[in-house]
């Protein structure tokens, strides 16, 4: 799963509980021992909002079991989606496999150019910078092209 703040929290107190009768021990002043303590808090709110905006994503092929450990397709499980390479017979073939009429009907207006693009980016998971390169075109005009696409499946 992802960071359980209230576990977490109670294991840092825990700690911290043992750590401050360690350096009372050791003659430390109660002001020293608040400021590493502080110190440590702010260090472990850090490690907290960094897990919450940097999210591990799966593999390429999403398991129930690497989508546990991502928040973000927790949230948005509708959004999944899987396909079987077998079915996939010809270099376009995942077409076949939309089940939504009026997309389909759209992608089929596609040119085979088009289609590779959209196979690129969203099946292969490219980048436009490096469909730029395969193309040798800039990557504006990718981002370009892209951009018409999306209005045109709208």
């Amino acid at each position: 799963m992802g960071f359980n703040y209230a576990k977490e929290r109670r294991k840092f107190e825990a700690r911290w509980k043992q750590l401050r009768k360690q350096y009372e021990a050791a003659g430390m002043s109660e002001f020293a021992i608040e400021q590493i303590y502080l110190f440590d808090l702010g260090v472990f709110r850090s490690e907290r909002a960094y897990v919450n905006h940097t999210q591990r994503l799966p593999d390429v092929y999403i398991t129930d079991d690497s989508a546990n450990h991502s928040t973000l397709l927790q949230k948005f499980k509708n959004l999944w989606v899987n396909f079987d390479e077998s079915e996939f017979y010809s270099k376009n073939g995942w077409i076949d496999t939309i089940e939504n009429q009026m997309l389909l009907k759209k992608l089929q207006q596609l040119s085979i150019e088009d289609l590779d693009l959209l196979k690129f980016i969203v099946l292969e998971g490219h980048t436009q910078e490096e469909l730029a390169e395969k193309r040798r075109c800039s990557q504006r005009s990718i981002s370009k092209r892209l951009k018409k696409l999306i209005k045109f499946l709208q």
